[in-house]
């Protein structure tokens, strides 16, 4: 069976999708590409379940694989992901109009870790070598390390604890220049905690500057009522 593919264009959080990321505010202003779907709801077939899946899977790849055979498929997944974001968006207008700055959501890891990964930060990168620009890219935000990966863990912090635990870098984020609008990047939207922890921080700095979301892909679940006949509707 073919695995779905990545969609042509970016789609928008809205009514439909706000309950699934239970922390973001109803006014928020995201955008997605794909649609991830956890592990433990694909019946076995993980990165294989869907082109996003194996997209997410790629791009997340663990920095002590720098070397090894797979590590190619990172890079891929990291050119892949910019060459799109390129095309989605007119960057040269948001540059002129809007001032337009792009700011990633760091890893968990301090870097200081010998395992901090900056995936999205070259992702910003390439996006700015792809649309032949040079685009503000401030890669201002640092988190302390004490927590795990949303993924690696049983515990999801909250906006508040991730919010005390990160930090802003004024000589990279350079607050005496404003910026338009802010573009924040991740690869995962889940809960929305790291997007309004992030956000919240931001705030403080660009007082007033609108933030929006951009995300590789946000987190699906499956109806959990989806196998279960309609009584009502049934012959008994």
């Amino acid at each position: 069976m073919k695995k779905p593919p990545m969609p042509d264009r970016l789609r928008v959080i809205g009514e439909l999708e706000l309950p699934d990321h239970p922390h973001l505010p109803v006014d928020v202003r995201c955008y997605f590409w794909g649609e991830y779907t956890p592990y433990e709801h694909t019946n076995g077939e993980k990165w294989n379940f869907s082109e996003t899946n194996q997209l997410i899977s790629n791009l997340k790849k663990k920095k002590d694989r720098e070397g090894q055979y797979d590590w190619r498929y990172k890079i891929e997944a990291i050119n892949q992901v910019a060459r799109n974001f390129a095309q989605f968006w007119k960057w040269a207008e948001l540059r002129r109009k809007h001032r337009v700055c792009l700011i990633p959501i760091p890893p968990s890891k301090s870097r200081r870790d010998p395992n901090y990964d900056p995936r999205m930060l070259q992702v910003l990168e390439r996006i700015a070598q792809n649309a032949g620009l040079a685009l503000d890219i401030r890669d201002c935000l640092s988190f302390s390390g004490r927590f795990a990966a949303s993924h690696e863990s049983d515990h999801r912090p909250t906006p508040d604890e991730l919010y005390d635990n990160l930090s802003f870098d004024k000589n990279v984020g350079d607050p005496a220049h404003q910026p338009g609008l802010i573009f924040l990047f991740d690869d995962m939207l889940t809960t929305g905690a790291h997007y309004v922890a992030a956000s919240r921080k931001l705030e403080e700095y660009f007082p007033g500057v609108e933030v929006a979301g951009q995300f590789v892909a946000r987190r699906i679940l499956p109806d959990p009522f989806a196998d279960f006949v309609d009584l009502d509707n049934s012959d008994n």
